[in-house]
């Protein structure tokens, strides 16, 4: 069964992407928000047992690999501003598995793909050079895997399905998103652990919030799902993602010469009137109210102390293997080279150093350049207005968003809404075509009035 779906996936993402459709992109993002869940509903009920390995967690990285392909077919015809953006983190990312790989050997495969998947992503962006339209039904596609992902975060939280609580214990977080009962853990919803999941809701908020037309549902419904969302990023008691989110909006609003701004503060007036009104309603609300009060006291938070621990050796470390550890050395993919549930290697989750550790001294170079480039590309953007619109001032947001993000963990180079707004920013949509008018439609001069030729 797991081999199944996982080649049912994989060839739907495949044939999309080989014949160039634009709707590849909303695949892609379903199948990363739900693969997890996904995959636990499958190990419990089909296999009886969860897996350390399951073809299904391979779903997204083969999908967005199939996005690849027509990009590296058609290499020549990407945009000529945006092309060194990819090249630059194409040769970062493949510096970083090579070294990787040299290191940890299989493991380093599975993180090159996941190193590649937002890549594949902005790249297909740019190869398609898709309409405006386009561009705002993938923004909806977002949202709505947002907006799902939270609906069932709710679920998750009140009701703990048997699924997510056996996943939770034989994966040992247990402990670490508290224990397996109703409304005595945190959300992770369909994604492997609460961090993903409040980063990614947390980018997918901010275009929620800036512009009504990127809101899945309609009029007060849109703002419901706005609270529903934000609901959940607290509910993962990621102090982070409700930063990242604030911080955005915040952003959108003030390097776009006030764009926004209307959006913004009724965004700030549901979420603070939703706040008084559920805070009291909330199980277990005192535990996540404590949580964000350690925001006042930094000096005593453990997580802070963790990463100024972590950035305290990192120059030290970097000078030492200044070539980096490579891709694989951490995370998700030492479970191809232990074969278990648990996550081996180095822990690095200091953001910037973390790319740096992983990446040596020159992917992290590379990475540099690309960013440098992709901001070029944005500014000149925003300063024509032939080619400004809407797109180039989220992706302008985002950006400095993710400069500030990428302080406490590593957001530049994970799935998530800012590659494709990158991609979306840089690309400059076609004109709607123009049908020919027909002579008879030519209106019939008026009186007096001498009609010239042509």
């Amino acid at each position: 069964m797991d081999w199944f779906i996982c080649l049912l996936i994989a060839g739907t993402g495949l044939g999309l992407a080989m014949t160039r459709s634009n709707r590849a992109i909303d695949f892609v993002v379903f199948v990363f928000v739900f693969n997890r869940g996904l995959r636990r509903v499958i190990d419990y009920y089909v296999n009886h047992g969860m897996k350390p390995l399951s073809p299904i967690s391979l779903t997204p990285l083969l999908v967005t690999g199939a996005l690849l392909i027509p990009v590296i077919l058609n290499i020549q015809k990407l945009p000529r501003r945006a092309a060194p953006v990819f090249y630059c983190t194409f040769l970062g990312v493949i510096y970083a598995f090579m070294v990787g790989f040299f290191r940890v050997k299989i493991a380093a495969i599975y993180a090159l793909a996941e190193a590649l998947a937002p890549l594949a992503l902005f790249a297909y962006v740019l190869l398609l050079r898709p309409t405006t339209e386009v561009k705002n039904r993938w923004m909806r596609s977002f949202t709505w895997a947002a907006l799902l992902a939270s609906a069932y975060g709710v679920y998750q939280y009140w009701v703990i399905p048997p699924w997510d609580a056996a996943w939770l214990i034989q994966s040992k977080m247990y402990g670490y998103m508290g224990i397996p009962e109703p409304t005595k853990m945190t959300v992770f919803s369909t994604m492997a652990e609460r961090g993903p999941l409040a980063s990614f809701l947390a980018f997918a908020l901010v275009p929620m919030v800036v512009n009504r037309k990127w809101r899945a549902l309609p009029g007060l419904l849109g703002w419901a799902g706005v609270i529903l969302v934000g609901y959940v990023i607290v509910l993962t008691m990621s102090r982070s993602g409700v930063i990242i989110a604030a911080f955005g909006c915040v952003t959108y609003v003030f390097i776009n010469r006030g764009k926004g701004f209307k959006q913004v503060i009724a965004g700030v007036v549901v979420l603070a009137a939703a706040a008084l009104l559920l805070r009291d309603r909330i199980p277990n609300a005192e535990q996540v109210i404590k949580r964000f009060e350690t925001l006042q006291n930094l000096e005593e938070d453990g997580s802070l102390k963790t990463r100024i621990a972590i950035m305290s050796y990192g120059p030290t470390q970097v000078l030492r293997d200044p070539q980096g550890f490579g891709l694989g050395a951490w995370g998700l993919a030492t479970r191809v080279n232990t074969g278990t549930m648990e996550n081996q290697g180095t822990v690095m989750d200091a953001g910037w150093f973390n790319i740096i550790l992983v990446y040596g001294i020159p992917g992290t170079l590379m990475l540099a350049a690309a960013l440098v480039v992709l901001w070029r590309a944005l500014d000149e953007r925003f300063r024509t207005p032939q080619t400004l619109d809407e797109h180039v001032y989220l992706g302008r947001a985002l950006f400095i968003t993710v400069l500030i993000a990428s302080l406490s963990g590593n957001v530049l180079m994970t799935f998530s809404l800012i590659w494709l707004a990158f991609g979306c920013g840089l690309v400059v949509s076609p004109l709607p075509r123009r049908l020919p008018m027909r002579p008879d439609s030519v209106p019939a001069p008026r009186p007096g009035q001498v009609r010239r030729p042509g």
